[in-house]
């Protein structure tokens, strides 16, 4: 008998606990959230001039700058066309502008594309 006694009143004290608990945790505030560091305005503020300073040239027609000036010649193409044309490595040096060095390795190009498309055609 004062075993049984002690079960139930071991099980009501269970269920006021859990009630309390319950109670406890659907009452409770959550805590307030954290004061931003001193330093968080400031960056803020430099964030905001940044973003001003940047997009008003790309706002404003008459801040953008002028379009960027066409490619420049083309050395290599001209060297190219006139090694393919049957130029005399020299001349093409001279014309274009480029080192011997230069003339003889677009030479050695030129002679493999001329060679390539034949070499595909038996294939």
């Amino acid at each position: 008998m004062m075993l049984s006694g002690f079960v139930v009143a071991q099980i009501v004290f269970d269920v006021a606990l859990l009630a309390l608990i319950a109670f406890y945790a659907v009452t409770r505030k959550p805590p307030p959230p954290p004061e931003p560091p001193e330093w968080y305005a400031h960056f803020l503020k430099l964030a905001q001039e940044v973003i001003a300073a940047t997009e008003r040239p790309f706002d404003d027609p008459a801040g953008r700058e002028a379009p960027p000036p066409p490619p420049p010649h083309d050395r290599y193409r001209e060297a190219r066309a006139l090694l393919a044309a049957g130029a005399r490595p020299d001349e093409v040096a001279g014309r274009a502008g480029l080192l011997p060095g230069e003339v003889r390795l677009l030479a050695r190009i030129v002679a493999a594309e001329a060679v390539s498309p034949a070499t595909r055609r038996s294939r």
